[in-house]
């Protein structure tokens, strides 16, 4: 939009659900950063689950402060 400063970066910070190199990710944990003209930069963490068996619809959940652990970008076999 014109006239508008805003900054808005997400990155993929963990995941959940594969164990042993092998399974279905379950979630991913964002971190996300906004900043723009006359605003200090605000950073958070989130995690996007998947719906189990019997639920419908995404869930965004904040990390709290104290989970802020990082883990290893997944990646794909060779």
């Amino acid at each position: 939009m014109p006239g508008i400063d805003l900054t808005i970066a997400s990155t993929v910070c963990g995941y959940g659900g594969i164990e042993q190199g092998r399974g279905r990710i379950k979630s991913i944990t964002l971190e996300t950063t906004v900043h723009g003209r006359g605003t200090p930069r605000r950073t958070g963490r989130y995690t996007l689950t998947a719906p189990t068996f019997g639920e419908t619809g995404l869930r965004w959940t904040p990390v709290p402060a104290g989970e802020l652990t990082v883990r290893t970008p997944l990646t794909a076999a060779q």
